[in-house]
């Protein structure tokens, strides 16, 4: 029996073959998964992870498809696309309880609407809760990871495993998980999260919502494909972060082919119609060569490579 069958008889018909990833990125590019799945539920998740592994076929989850870029070839196994969806507020609390494929975008509305502060900073952040912890996302002086109260995990030995935030050993933009998956060890799977917010008016936090995106429209390129911020920022203030570095390099006059740096941010580059993704790559080794070449700084990636490059 071949894999794709010994698959759909653990998880089902609803595995697909050959589906193009670029519809599932917010970079729009990327070539074709030999496998595909879309887990709506922990149990569909931990099913198809754990039917990977026994069937020894490479797998990759993924969430809403940001801060990565997928190879024009592919990804030569099973992508689990995570769309699982609970999310229960405890509001004599203040906490929420999440889904790992929950949106960061519907966490934070949810939130306001009942009163809850807290993550109002990282609003229009692309992805879902569970990409956001994985790489301790920051943005407006908040990272998430702040407002952590527990992480629920399947584990590399197929446990489910409970952590309180610490666990996570988070820094900026790396996490434990992160950094696992960096070093080439298969890393634990975030299933689901609890956050420890703050009780507040409903109008004012919805007025620092608009705010945070009115910010976010008029810096970044809110509307047009790209993966997010390309680069950690190497230092603290703004001379010493990587759009100002990019900037400096004249980052904002660099294209190849369709890929080109964003004129609002120099952190970022947009895909303008039909770039490849090995045009995007290359885009990102010519600006950190330029950035080492010219000031000595040696950029590192923020976004990750998913496929066979």
């Amino acid at each position: 029996m071949d894999k794709f069958k010994q698959l759909k008889s653990i998880l089902g018909e609803e595995v697909q073959e050959h589906i193009v990833l670029r519809d599932y990125t917010t970079m729009k590019v990327g070539g074709v998964a030999d496998y595909f799945y879309i887990a709506k539920t922990i149990e569909e998740l931990v099913q198809a992870v754990l039917a990977a592994k026994k069937l020894d076929i490479p797998f990759q989850v993924l969430g809403g498809g940001s801060n990565i870029l997928v190879s024009d070839f592919g990804f030569g196994g099973l992508i689990i696309l995570n769309r699982t969806s609970n999310l229960v507020v405890l509001s004599d609390k203040a906490q929420i309880i999440v889904d790992s494929g929950v949106s960061l975008v519907r966490l934070i509305t949810e939130a306001a609407n009942r009163g809850l502060s807290g993550l109002e900073g990282l609003y229009g952040i692309p992805g879902t809760i569970g990409g956001a912890v994985y790489g301790n996302v920051g943005a407006n002086g908040t990272e998430i990871i702040e407002f952590l109260k527990s992480v629920t995990v399947l584990s590399t030995n197929g446990k489910i495993l409970k952590y309180p935030a610490k666990w996570l050993e988070a820094n900026y933009r790396l996490t434990r998980i992160k950094k696992m998956k960096k070093e080439g060890k298969e890393p634990a799977i975030i299933l689901s999260l609890k956050f420890q917010l703050a009780h507040n008016k409903k109008e004012d936090i919805l007025r620092r919502i608009s705010y945070y995106k009115k910010l976010k429209e008029e810096r970044q390129p809110y509307n047009l494909p790209s993966a997010g911020s390309i680069f950690k920022n190497p230092g603290d203030g703004k001379e010493k972060s990587a759009g100002f570095l990019l900037e400096k390099i004249g980052a904002k006059k660099i294209k190849i082919g369709d890929a080109e740096v964003s004129k609002k941010h120099a952190n970022f580059i947009i895909n303008r119609d039909q770039a490849k993704a090995q045009e995007i790559r290359a885009l990102i080794d010519e600006l950190r060569e330029k950035v080492r070449e010219h000031e000595n700084i040696n950029l590192e990636e923020e976004i990750e490579y998913v496929g066979q490059w």
